[in-house]
């Protein structure tokens, strides 16, 4: 019976493909052992291969010394490789802080993930059963969570984590290694109210279960179920509107703009702003509730330029109508390269090139229409140029506009956010500007009638 339901839940999530390496976490207990179990029934139905991994956290003494060798012993029965490594749970805690349950967890997936990376496994199967899933969502009701968090933990995720067990239930799970004869490791922790987890699991769902519903972890899955389908629906529904709307910054931050996001319903605005900062800093550690409304409010301001600072070297910066989230980068550095004559340059602090070429004259073409290429009259420039950072004082000719201006204020004018201005690069010829790159061309060197030379320049991602 547990064979075929964790089939299904295999299918049904698609956890496993043809010719996946797949590490199984292995820690002894009845959960993970009834999974490896099950997997090594199905390897050869799965065309898969596997690789047990045991986490020695080094807290329990001799009995822990006794899971890995338990492991070790089940893995040789089975004839699966094993890996068994040791992390120093005390010492991690000691310089990052927080508690030892989190201190262990922590450490227990990224040893498994470099384990997964040093095996070149495509999969990490986890013993999660339905009754887990239970008690983390009651956990996270109880300290505050959204619907995508009532969803759970994910039966699968994009960096090949599977849970084949989280539709079956713990009772289902013991009977399984009773019928098999299957022996199990007990981790005497886990029957003391120690931390939340524990209290939880031992006492206080227990008595839910007795007081208001009996077949509350079903009833609790089921929920998650629901959530899950819901958030897939919302998750379509954000790709298309940041496909739409969004843009890209070279610092790796993305750009909106401001009307469109408010002109959505509130729960939109909400999941676009935290899946905005999810994209950009990689997770939402940290990031609550509050945090999203001081973002709506930085969109609802008056003001044409401000800035905040939110969790996780997160900035967000309004520029008028446009709202940019990046992360927090070192100052830029002032940079100044010379250009001694037409070929390719590169510009190591910009992850930049410019190639500079001799053109044929075409005086149908007075201009071109693309930011990142600049036609330009070689006899109004001299050799050697300079590219340089922009500085105080700065003026230049902004073509078609018909008179000079400061730079500063042509970046406001043009609605640039401040955070950008340093990196932008200024072309000269002598002391004079002739081109603001990606930008304007300077009046004085603009292609005429009367050119007889011309000079073509190109502004190129990466150096090579």
């Amino acid at each position: 019976m547990l064979l075929k339901k964790v089939q299904d839940t295999l299918t049904t999530y698609r956890m496993l493909q043809a010719g996946d390496r797949v590490l199984v976490a292995l820690s002894g207990g009845p959960d993970s052992t009834a999974l490896c179990h099950i997997l090594y029934q199905l390897q050869q139905t799965y065309s898969v291969e596997l690789v047990a991994a045991h986490i020695h956290h080094g807290l329990r003494g001799s009995e822990a010394d006794q899971d890995a060798l338990f492991v070790q012993d089940l893995a040789r029965q089975l004839g699966l490789p094993v890996v068994v490594q040791r992390v120093d749970v005390h010492g991690w805690r000691k310089e990052q802080g927080g508690s030892l349950q989190m201190a262990a967890r922590t450490l227990r997936y990224q040893s498994l993930h470099q384990i997964m990376a040093n095996e070149r496994a495509s999969k990490l199967a986890l013993g999660h059963n339905a009754d887990d899933q239970a008690e983390e969502i009651l956990l996270r009701i109880f300290r505050g969570a959204g619907q995508r968090g009532l969803t759970g933990m994910p039966p699968s995720n994009p960096q090949g984590v599977i849970r084949p067990l989280l539709e079956c239930h713990r009772h289902e799970i013991i009977s399984y290694l009773e019928n098999q004869s299957l022996p199990w490791r007990q981790d005497a922790s886990n029957l003391k109210p120690w931390c939340q987890r524990n209290l939880l699991r031992l006492e206080l769902l227990p008595r839910l279960q007795q007081d208001f519903n009996s077949n509350l972890s079903a009833t609790l899955l089921r929920t998650s179920n629901i959530f899950r389908e819901e958030e897939d629906f919302w998750e379509s529904v954000l790709c298309e509107w940041l496909d739409k709307y969004s843009t890209e910054c070279e610092d790796g931050g993305l750009r909106l703009p401001i009307r469109p996001l408010l002109e959505t319903h509130p729960a939109m605005q909400k999941r676009l702003l935290r899946r905005v900062v999810e994209k950009v800093k990689g997770d939402l550690r940290s990031f609550g509730f509050h945090h999203t409304e001081i973002l709506l409010q930085l969109c609802h301001s008056a003001a044409a330029n401000s800035q905040i600072d939110l969790p996780g070297k997160v900035k967000a910066e309004k520029n008028y109508d446009w709202l940019t989230i990046a992360l927090h980068r070192q100052a830029t550095e002032d940079f100044y390269y010379q250009i001694a004559g037409p070929g390719s340059y590169p510009f190591p602090l910009l992850n930049h090139r410019m190639v500079l070429e001799y053109a044929a004259v075409d005086l149908t073409t007075e201009f071109s229409r693309h930011p990142h290429e600049a036609l330009v009259d070689l006899d109004r420039v001299s050799f050697p140029l300079v590219l340089r950072s922009s500085k105080a004082g700065d003026r230049f000719r902004p073509l078609g506009l018909g008179g000079g201006k400061k730079l500063k204020k042509f970046f406001i004018d043009a609605k640039i956010p401040k955070s950008q201005r340093p990196r932008i690069p200024i072309l000269c010829s002598g002391e004079r500007i002739i081109w603001v790159v990606g930008h304007r061309l300077d009046d004085g060197v603009k292609v005429t009638a009367k050119t007889n030379r011309l000079l073509r320049i190109l502004y190129l991602e990466g150096l090579e």
